[in-house]
């Protein structure tokens, strides 16, 4: 019978070593990881509130390694906030954005996050910007959905050829979002100090207010 090659962890953490976080650090990140959704969110606007470098490494590493998919979503999103463009933040966000058996919420939100890391140094910042400008041509809508957001906040006006073709030729929907070729029209108008107008999702449109 042939040997089964053991599969590496889906969620791989981080190589580096991290110091253990203080009690009051360690409970927040208990919540996130097993708490319910009440829970994580009391947790996350606490964290966003008292997180510094040593919590974001910490939610960073959460993001790859905790079981729950919700679980990694949040850290995802806290990562928005709490990122300050460290390497080792940047690597576990393109970890995820980068793992195809991860879920599209996490994903599209590594990418989010990514779109908010604004202290990165440059060779690192080429290296995000060249994989994003790259997920526009990415199977998944919700992929370059996300994709042209964070093209956007980071104002890269190399992209904007390809945000071009997005926004002209894309006709799927981020689900519970709007098109990609609106947030690719989006995009553009942010590269070029312009203007945008405040999207309605999709499901939303049409719907008369009571």
């Amino acid at each position: 019978m042939k040997k089964k090659t053991p599969k590496k962890p889906r969620h791989a953490p981080q190589a580096h070593p991290l110091p253990p976080p203080s009690a009051e650090l360690a409970e927040l990140l208990g919540r996130l990881e097993t708490g319910d959704a009440d829970a994580r969110w009391e947790a996350s606007m606490t964290l966003m509130k008292v997180g510094d470098a040593a919590a974001a490494e910490h939610v960073a590493r959460l993001l790859r390694t905790a079981a729950d998919v919700r679980a990694r979503e949040v850290s995802a999103w806290l990562l928005c906030s709490l990122g300050d463009g460290k390497p080792s933040i940047i690597d576990a966000l393109l970890q995820s954005v980068e793992d195809t058996s991860e879920s599209m919420d996490v994903r599209g939100q590594a990418i989010e996050a990514l779109g908010s890391q604004r202290e990165m140094v440059p060779a690192l910042r080429e290296r995000v910007l060249g994989i994003l400008v790259g997920l526009l041509e990415h199977p998944a809508a919700e992929l370059r959905f996300w994709a042209c957001f964070a093209l956007g906040a980071f104002r890269y006006r190399p992209a904007l050829p390809a945000l071009r073709k997005v926004a002209q030729e894309d006709e799927r929907v981020n689900p519970g979002w709007w098109y990609v070729s609106e947030e690719a029209l989006d995009a553009i108008a942010q590269i070029e100090s312009r203007e945008y107008p405040d999207r309605i999702p999709v499901l939303q449109r049409g719907r008369v207010s009571t």
